[in-house]
């Protein structure tokens, strides 16, 4: 007898824990899939034919003969449906990370408390679940690619792309992630008008785009980092976003709608889509005229939070890179004969002609026009022929002028061009490979980025194939020519009214509601120089941290796999190597007070997770662990004792070895 009854607890607990996951499976996919509701009478009629069955090895096993040959036609039928719909290589997925741990969790299988666990809300993402990403053959983590509704009254849908976390929790193997426990991050690229996913496959996303136009693994990654990385192509009318009028009108944007917008399909992501991250920490982090869309949209944020708490978003810190800030520290900083003259391809006699006396200057003029889109080319070319041929009249006709302007234009690839086909100098990157930028010509980085976001299988993988504005007459990044956009405040904005604020006061203002704020500069970058950010952020008003001065910090500079190296395409991290150096300078750092950070990447460019992806990785790491970059310098007393050398004239450098060592040890 006691043999028997222990035979039926064994074959008690082997159903349970075969069923389990099965059931986990079936749930997850019903109700995730409307089209199968229909079986959920079905599933029913079986769980009330097994309570007087005999228990065996497998739920189904359970059901008597008559119902199984009653059902099995509908089972087969729904079970095709289920294996070939998206939402079930989600829920194979999905129950592969999180089914051992449930099934250890529970020790009686409650089928209503199993379903109930399945929110109505999940529902609302599944169908942005992205099953296959063409071009690459290998598993990923879970991605998801929709539309975000950034405006009611309209008709603003901008799109998302979201990488799930790729750090796998320690001790943990497979594709255990916990995905929905982590931070969530959303990426800006500026422009304006540059799509965010050329950040998330040209940059910091886990998947980019190799030498030949296929996606690879980026083992750099902002995802490794334990975060759920969203690009978000706004404003309006770039990459797949679109809005009501696009067609008719085109799309009219300005830094206060991108905000506003951007806003509210954050509000969207969070209270309708991914429910389940809302109280997750959020950060926003972007480069370029991203140093405008980041912290007006904080600000927008913050501002949310206070009149609408009941959909509050977690804003914890904001992260921009290379960023427009303010135009009274930045102008001469982007100015090609100034940047030129600094890197020593302009000689000094040249330069102080050009600048001083013939009155030359050679801005960015498409970084700080304030007006953008297909309608102010022409006077955004004419304000460039403007500057660039001021050697008419006045001093600057003279003789000497126009020889020295042309002198400064052939040692500069005509002035760090952007778009002349023979450019020799990467206007992006001092120290990268040569690249022309605009056009992306046939066989460039930006040539096959845009190639695969324009195959139709793809744009039916990311699920913007249905939008009208994803047929074949429109074209990825965009934006068309009716788009135009128009800036509000004293950044990258040759055109702002006096007294306008610049993102210093925003700046100032954020340090007081946020955790942590982190401004980088790569300290090569042609467009951005990190002169003009690091004063503007110095002017922001707050106080220096004591011993948070200019100081280097380190980073790990190891060895990248020689199949990554020749798998890699040129411009994505110059400097990696197959041997590792130790600890390097990535950089210098500046501390103030209120958690506002300012930090320079040596070497880098203007898209520094590109450029330099290890110190990009190792600095958003400390970035998102709240962590210093560096140890603080000795206190003023100590430095005002330290001399190199002792009185006997040997070298001294205890002091500076003792905390150059300990700087090193942040790695």
């Amino acid at each position: 007898m006691f043999f028997v009854e222990k035979e039926r607890a064994k074959d008690r607990n082997e159903a349970k824990s075969c069923s389990f996951e099965d059931l986990i499976f079936f749930l997850f996919c019903l109700k995730k899939n409307p089209k199968l509701l229909f079986f959920t009478s079905f599933l029913l009629s079986f769980l009330s034919g097994t309570k007087k069955q005999k228990t065996h090895n497998c739920l189904f096993s359970h059901f008597s003969k008559k119902i199984m040959m009653r059902s099995l036609c509908l089972l087969l039928v729904c079970c095709v449906l289920l294996e070939f719909s998206p939402t079930a290589v989600e829920g194979r997925r999905t129950a592969s990370i999180y089914g051992e741990t449930m099934r250890r969790a529970v020790e009686n299988v409650d089928v209503d408390a199993v379903a109930s666990s399945f929110s109505d809300s999940d529902s609302a993402h599944s169908d942005d679940f992205v099953v296959a990403l063409p071009g690459y053959s290998k598993t990923f983590h879970p991605h998801y690619s929709g539309y975000l509704d950034a405006g009611k009254n309209n008709g603003t849908k901008l799109h998302y792309w979201m990488a799930t976390s790729t750090k796998k929790t320690v001790g943990e193997s497979g594709w255990r992630t916990d995905w929905e426990t982590k931070p969530v991050v959303l990426w800006l690229n500026g422009g304006p008008g540059s799509s965010s996913i050329l950040g998330m496959l040209q940059e910091q996303g886990p998947l980019i785009i190799d030498s030949k136009g296929d996606l690879m693994e980026n083992h750099y990654s902002w995802t490794n980092a334990g975060v759920n990385l969203v690009a978000l192509e706004s404003p309006a009318g770039v990459g797949w976003s679109y809005c009501e009028k696009q067609e008719e009108i085109g799309c009219a944007n300005s830094d206060k709608t991108t905000a506003r917008d951007a806003k509210e399909a954050m509000v969207d992501f969070f209270h309708e889509k991914f429910p389940q991250l809302k109280a997750n920490e959020f950060y926003i982090a972007g480069e370029s005229y991203a140093g405008v869309y980041v912290p007006t949209l904080a600000m927008e944020i913050v501002e949310h939070n206070e009149k609408f708490p009941e959909k509050k978003i977690n804003l914890v810190g904001i992260n921009t890179a290379d960023p427009c800030t303010s135009n009274k520290e930045q102008r001469d900083s982007m100015d090609m004969l100034w940047y030129g003259h600094k890197y020593g391809f302009v000689p000094d006699k040249d330069f102080k002609l050009l600048w001083n006396e013939c009155k030359l200057r050679y801005p960015m003029t498409r970084v700080t026009s304030g007006r953008w889109g297909k309608k102010f080319s022409k006077l955004i070319e004419a304000k460039r022929r403007d500057f660039s041929s001021s050697s008419e009249g006045s001093k600057s006709g003279e003789k000497k002028c126009k020889v020295a302007h042309a002198k400064f234009l052939f040692s500069t690839s005509k002035a760090f061009s952007q778009d002349w086909r023979l450019a020799y100098i990467n206007d992006l990157s001092l120290f990268g490979p040569s690249a022309v930028v605009d056009g992306a010509p046939e066989g460039s980085l930006d040539y096959y980025t845009n190639e695969w976001m324009n195959r139709a299988d793809v744009k039916k993988a990311l699920h913007v194939d249905e939008t009208p504005y994803a047929s074949k007459k429109y074209r990825w990044p965009g934006p068309n020519d009716k788009w135009s956009y128009q800036s509000d405040y004293d950044a990258c904005n040759d055109k702002a009214a006096p007294n306008v604020p610049s993102m210093k006061d925003f700046y100032k203002k954020l340090a007081k509601k946020l955790d942590r704020i982190l401004v980088l500069n790569g300290d090569t970058d042609p467009c951005v120089s990190y002169e003009g950010t690091r004063k503007a952020i110095e002017n922001v008003g707050i106080p220096l941290v004591r011993g948070g001065s200019q100081r280097p910090y380190f980073f790990d500079a190891a060895a990248t796999d020689i199949s990554v190296l020749a798998q890699k395409p040129l411009l994505f991290g110059p400097s990696l190597a197959a041997q590792p150096a130790g600890p390097q300078m990535g950089g210098h750092v500046t501390n103030y007070e209120d958690n506002l950070t300012f930090a320079t990447v040596h070497g880098s460019g203007h898209m520094i997770p590109q450029f330099r992806p290890r110190v990009s990785l190792h600095v958003f790491k400390k970035f998102i662990a709240g962590e210093p970059l560096s140890r603080l310098l000795p206190s003023d007393e100590e430095l005002e004792k330290f001399d190199d050398y002792d009185e006997d004239g040997e070298n001294n450098g205890a002091l500076i070895d003792k905390w150059t060592t300990e700087a090193e040890s942040y790695v």
